[in-house]
């Protein structure tokens, strides 16, 4: 017997890792519970309500619980998650304030259990490839860093905007420390006018990095038709460096005919464009990341450490909307 077929046949025999999937019946979940059935990596043995998660808990059968559910209960499951031995997976953010994120972080330690933050993003592709092309410099040295959002609709009127930002766009400000490193401090430039429903919102960042800087640009259109399985939303991503300008573009949901990921020199002397845009890909990418964090030990892709800075970043550009100051993050 060859060697390639020992190596399959030592694959074939590594046990999957045992899935329980609880919470809301949203698109995320379905998504991702057909990764997990499709995969020969992972087996769903529970998939079911917040309630029925803590009778199945208690079977000792599960090694991963998924959790989709309303930001406020995702620390208090998480948490009985790791009580009961298990290792968890759970959306962006993860709670709704810093201290329930520690908490988190001191009971996956004292338990020896993993933590996994659903951050979407960072699966995807061309967010992938455009970091890579940062750190090999191919642009220069990155100076600056716009995030753009197109959404149909604001917060609306009397919404607790802090609370909004966190839970809509914290998974998205962490591609500013994804890309460019620790946020220093963050800025209101300019706020939310009208009715709450067309406006926009600007955000400033500055990086302990030096000459490093950047902004985020909420747009809400009432206009705005992107055919999406929730609420339409467009993104861009522009990073711009001494020596040319990286670009990646897309609208959930839609396939654009635009390059999704656009590598460009400031003389306009040449260009690369990257169009495969499998936004797919990133359910069974997730499948992955468990199975070589719980079979290999291999590091997760998204933890703990980047989605506490995510979130650290969105509550501080919160409360400079309303508070009309600079925030240290």
């Amino acid at each position: 017997m060859g060697f390639w077929d020992r190596l399959m046949r030592l694959e074939d025999r590594i046990e999957p890792v045992r899935v329980g999937i609880v919470g809301d019946d949203s698109m995320e979940r379905k998504f991702m519970e057909s990764a997990y059935l499709q995969s020969p990596k992972a087996r769903i043995v529970f998939s079911g309500s917040c309630e029925e998660c803590k009778k199945a808990l208690k079977k000792g059968d599960l090694e991963l619980i998924e959790i989709f559910a309303p930001m406020e209960k995702r620390a208090e499951l998480a948490l009985e998650c790791l009580d009961s031995g298990v290792n968890v997976s759970t959306g962006m953010p993860p709670a709704i304030g810093l201290n329930e994120m520690e908490l988190l972080k001191q009971k996956a330690e004292m338990r020896g259990k993993l933590v996994r933050v659903r951050n979407a993003l960072l699966y995807y592709e061309a967010y992938q490839k455009a970091r890579e092309l940062l750190e090999q410099e191919k642009i220069g040295y990155a100076t600056m860093l716009k995030l753009v959002i197109k959404r149909k609709e604001g917060p609306g009127k009397n919404f607790d905007i802090v609370r909004w930002i966190l839970e809509k766009e914290s998974d998205y400000i962490s591609l500013a420390e994804y890309f460019y490193g620790p946020v220093e401090k963050i800025f209101s430039l300019n706020s939310l006018g009208g009715d709450g429903t067309a406006g926009s919102i600007l955000l400033g960042f500055k990086f302990k990095t030096r000459h490093r800087f950047g902004y985020l640009l909420l747009d809400f259109t009432p206009e705005l038709q992107i055919r999406t399985f929730t609420e339409p939303v467009f993104r861009q991503v522009w990073l711009t460096g001494t020596a040319g300008v990286i670009m990646v573009n897309r609208g959930e949901g839609q396939l654009w005919r635009v390059p999704v990921l656009l590598l460009r020199a400031k003389d306009y002397s040449h260009s690369w464009e990257y169009l495969k845009d499998q936004w797919e890909d990133i359910y069974p990418a997730m499948v992955n990341d468990v199975f070589f964090a719980l079979r290999q030990e291999r590091a997760l892709v998204s933890g703990l450490a980047l989605a506490e800075r995510g979130m650290r970043v969105a509550l501080a550009g919160g409360k400079s909307i309303t508070q009309r100051e600079e925030i240290a993050v």
